[in-house]
């Protein structure tokens, strides 16, 4: 039987490594939790995105379809120290921070009709759509 080492902490020396040979600002993206978590799925009628931001309530988000964009984004409100003995963070590993996610839509969308859904920290957008082939017809034309 072999036995191998394993290691639960972080690798700093790659993260170094990247961080120099990577642009900053990427990195900074790529490493900062900023953006919520996010999946696109497609149906036969509809895509969907699907966003884990956890802790929000539903008019915390505005989303707005313009031209082909889809916006979805947060901001939080300002917070009030309601606290009498200011507090001091050992460790955080989540905050709610403001975000905005850009998704294009695709032509065959119907954005008068992209609704919505809030529940147990998932927002949910729904993006119906045409499918492509359902109009395309094929036919004989008689030259009279």
């Amino acid at each position: 039987m072999t036995i191998i080492r394993w290691r639960n902490q972080p690798n700093f020396e790659r993260f170094l490594n990247e961080t120099m040979r990577n642009n900053a600002d990427d990195n900074f993206n790529d490493n900062c939790g900023c953006q919520p978590n996010t999946n696109i799925l497609k149906s036969k009628d509809h895509f969907m995105i699907e966003m884990a931001v956890p802790g929000l309530q539903k008019s915390d988000f505005n989303i707005r379809a313009e031209e082909n964009v889809l916006s979805i984004s947060y901001e939080p409100a300002e917070k009030k120290d309601d606290q009498e003995i200011p507090v001091t963070y050992l460790r955080r590993e989540y905050e709610q921070e403001a975000f905005t996610r850009h998704f294009t839509l695709p032509e065959t969308s119907d954005a008068e009709k992209i609704s919505a859904k809030y529940e147990n920290g998932l927002l949910r957008v729904f993006i119906p759509y045409e499918d492509p082939e359902k109009n395309k017809i094929t036919r004989s034309i008689n030259i009279n």
